[in-house]
């Protein structure tokens, strides 16, 4: 009877032990390639309302992957030159942001293109829709030493102000949620906080270790603003949200393009092209934070989509050949191979 109770214990015990963690945090659970020419491409994005991405292909247009099937829906016609997109699914429409600096209206239901809006001369970058005010605020592209910020109505479907800044290149915006937004200033290496209605100038910070600030990202509940920092010594700084005051900071790969933040699972995740991976940070409080894990990922992979909600990320990338310089003369860019246009999907 001991021996029977003994072996019924040790059979219980193996039944309803907890799982040990998977130390490979993410995996590849897909990867999917799409046709089209040799071009580079802009920011992907997922749409609110269905579980559909959208790639911004630039010459090769704005194509539409259901993520659950792994299959191209369809790349809208007419939208050659999307370089990102912004979302107002109330208005049921999806904003294109394009390199010839034109803005495209798309009817979000059935991704049809209904018209392209001229606003600037040039590229413009990306953009984010401000519920508050309901405005969608457009970053231009990289113009010499200025940038400039446009306010779209979207109801009314024109460009209702436009805002100059003495600044080189906007990396995307980041509500704060409050009614302003945090902008990054890579080449001035500093972040600055907007009036989302005014657009006056609330804090201007610089950071130690920071030379070049680019993506950001935000922890609301316990008031903290990530940083992404390029430069030599690229580094992820950790802040105050109200005082700009630096709590932490620690190593990540370089030349970062993108920060998620998860509150569910609290972890930061950080994509790297130029190193082919994906670096997972855990944050034990406010303040701490240590490294969990680098995942493996390809080569170019610098632009990303993270799903809250399945903890799901999608990489664009691209195979490429990257030709040699003379001594002496600046990096050439790279050559893109027509037809290897892929998105990877990487799942917890």
């Amino acid at each position: 009877m001991k021996a029977f109770s003994l072996l019924f214990l040790l059979l219980s015990s193996t039944v309803y032990a907890a799982p040990a963690p998977d130390a490979r945090v993410y995996h590849r659970e897909d990867q999917v390639t799409l046709p089209g020419s040799g071009d580079s491409w802009g920011f992907a994005a997922l749409d609110p309302t269905r579980p559909y991405l959208f790639l911004a292909r630039r010459e090769n247009g704005l194509s539409v992957l259901d993520v659950r099937k792994q299959r191209l829906i369809k790349t809208i016609k007419g939208s050659q030159g999307a370089n990102g997109v912004v979302f107002v699914p109330s208005l049921d429409r999806v904003f294109v942001l394009n390199t010839d600096g034109s803005l495209g209206v798309v009817e979000l239901s059935t991704l049809k293109l209904l018209k392209r809006i001229p606003v600037a001369q040039s590229n413009l970058n990306s953009a984010v829709y401000e519920p508050r005010s309901g405005q969608v605020i457009i970053v231009s592209g990289r113009r010499a030493d200025r940038s400039t910020l446009f306010v779209f109505d979207p109801k009314a479907e024109r460009i209702s102000a436009a805002h100059e800044l003495n600044v080189k290149k906007i990396d995307p915006l980041l509500l704060k949620g409050d009614g302003s937004f945090f902008l990054p200033m890579r080449d001035e290496g500093q972040v600055a906080r907007f009036s989302a209605t005014t657009f006056e100038v609330l804090d201007t910070w610089q950071f130690d270790g920071c030379p070049r600030p680019s993506a950001l990202a935000q922890d609301v509940e316990r008031n903290r603003l990530f940083v992404a920092c390029r430069g030599d010594n690229p580094r992820l700084v950790v802040a105050d949200r109200e005082t700009g005051e630096v709590q932490t900071s620690l190593p990540i790969t370089r030349d970062v393009n993108a920060v998620a933040y998860d509150p569910d699972s609290r972890r930061l995740i950080i994509p790297s092209g130029v190193d082919a991976s994906l670096t997972v940070i855990q944050q034990l409080d406010a303040d701490h934070y240590a490294l969990q894990a680098n995942i493996s990922t390809l080569p170019m992979a610098y632009n990303m989509a993270f799903d809250p909600q399945s903890k799901k990320v999608y990489l664009p990338a691209m195979d490429f050949t990257q030709p040699a310089s003379a001594k002496g003369e600046p990096k050439l860019d790279p050559l893109f191979h027509a037809d290897t246009f892929s998105v990877m999907t990487l799942a917890p």
